[in-house]
């Protein structure tokens, strides 16, 4: 659709964008982009929305569906038509015109593309390697226009004609949350390509794949299980810094690469200490903590509970846990105070961490993944890593990569389109709406069409 009419390649097109997002864009009074509007279910196509920032204080942010004329195909939101949406850009940009009549709402400054919206083009894909939830997961490679170079990445690819609104959303929420982690015991994520179709979520490639996967064929002795249990912790105790429940610990969402275990899948990831889960959701119940199976909730304990099962199956080479029993025995037979036994040898003081401190009915007697992860520290005599001083590297070799790649990147300045008035058009003829513009286009359409017929009646006459 926006690769069609060359939209795609304008730095202000932001494709596929929540209006979560945008929120965090526009800031300023007249700061303005154009995106492409999420679908609806029993509802054909979609439209292209023109987001402009109103007041700063209120942060009052106005939508405006770019509709199409019936008679000639051009595009229109007020008062003229335009051969091409950038024209229509341009036209307000340099005129400083109003978009609507209805109130003063000009176009002032293009927000662009932010570091994480990421350029199709750039983004090759080169073998599948499985299903997701929402789509399929390539290898492929990132073009990055900068030192890194090629950089091999995982790609989760969706096609949005085979979603709804809300599993897009839950997508782009996953995203949104996964931007702001700065860890090397966490997964990363690189960008979104959301210009075009496919909706690509662009990430960190772990060579060696799921942990579950790495344990089941690779012979470990105690000391690498032990490292991968630390790891493991530390990227927990980085997500709870940051206010984060992950809710879905397990070593299937956890991948293995150059040494370190990276806590992934956010799917079910929640911001906050606590949180309240649906009890119509089909949950893991393998690795749910006692009180989250009673009452659905979940916190940063019931994290350390999951975190315990994970530890259990590096111990037992990826083995599913609670071996033999259904789902709905595990429920049974963890309300009722039962714990897995430790099959293989393994350190009695980290045995002991996990069985004790982990594993506790009572989630005040567990002791937070912080705790969790000094006593493993000084079981293994493993220095604790400096999370800030990481953090502030990777940030700034983003900033070198960003400002290297904006350098080489030209920049052409707008120019004035040509305005025809807008043609009068039939009901039929109004694209799908989205936002507060909706009820005005649709009176005007009203009063010209009531217009039209009393022309017509006075000629009969």
């Amino acid at each position: 659709m926006a690769a069609e009419t060359g939209l795609n390649k304008e730095k202000y097109y932001h494709g596929l964008l929540p209006r979560e997002d945008i929120k965090m864009l526009l800031n300023k009074p007249g700061e303005f982009i154009v995106r492409m509007s999420e679908p609806n279910q029993g509802q054909p196509g979609r439209s292209f929305i023109l987001s402009v920032c109103l007041n700063e204080a209120t942060s009052d942010i106005k939508h405006f569906v770019v509709r199409t004329a019936l008679a000639d195909g051009k595009y229109f939101i007020d008062q003229y038509s335009f051969s091409t949406i950038q024209e229509l850009v341009k036209h307000h940009l340099t005129s400083g015109e109003s978009v609507t009549k209805q109130y003063p709402c000009p176009l002032k400054t293009p927000v662009g593309r932010q570091r994480w919206e990421l350029n199709h083009e750039d983004v090759t894909t080169t073998k599948k390697l499985g299903e997701g939830a929402f789509g399929e997961v390539h290898l492929g490679v990132w073009k990055t226009h900068g030192k890194r170079g090629d950089v091999k990445v995982a790609i989760k690819l969706a096609k949005l004609d085979n979603l709804t609104k809300e599993q897009i959303k839950e997508i782009m929420r996953e995203a949104r949350l996964m931007r702001i982690f700065e860890c090397d015991y966490v997964v990363r994520l690189w960008g979104v390509a959301a210009a075009s179709e496919p909706l690509m979520i662009v990430m960190e490639l772990a060579s060696n794949g799921a942990l579950n996967s790495y344990l089941e064929k690779n012979q470990l002795d105690d000391t690498q299980k032990a490292v991968m249990c630390v790891q493991s912790s530390w990227g927990i105790e980085y997500l709870h810094t940051k206010n984060i429940i992950h809710r879905d610990i397990a070593a299937r969402n956890c991948l293995y690469g150059d040494g370190k275990v990276k806590i992934s899948d956010f799917g079910m990831s929640r911001e906050g200490p606590t949180y309240q889960m649906d009890p119509k959701r089909r949950v893991p119940i393998r690795w749910l903590a006692p009180e989250t199976m009673r009452v659905q909730t979940y916190n940063f304990k019931t994290d350390v509970y999951s975190f315990g099962i994970m530890a259990w199956e590096i111990y037992h080479n990826g083995k599913e846990p609670f071996p033999g029993l259904t789902p709905l025995e595990v429920a049974k037979y963890v309300l009722s105070g039962n714990r897995m036994e430790f099959e293989v040898n393994i350190n009695p003081e980290i045995k002991m961490l996990i069985c004790n401190d982990t594993w506790a009915e009572d989630p005040n007697s567990r002791l937070t993944q912080e705790q969790i992860s000094r006593k493993l520290e000084g079981l293994t005599s493993i220095p604790k890593p400096d999370f800030e001083a990481d953090a502030r590297k990777r940030r700034e070799a983003d900033e070198a990569g960003e400002r290297e790649r904006a350098s080489s990147e030209p920049h052409a300045p707008p120019t004035a389109g040509s305005a025809t008035p807008v043609q009068p058009r039939t009901k039929s003829s109004q694209a799908l709406s989205e936002g507060g513009v909706t009820g005005e286009g649709k009176k005007r359409d009203k009063n010209k069409e009531k217009t039209v017929k009393r022309q017509s009646k006075k000629k009969n006459k």
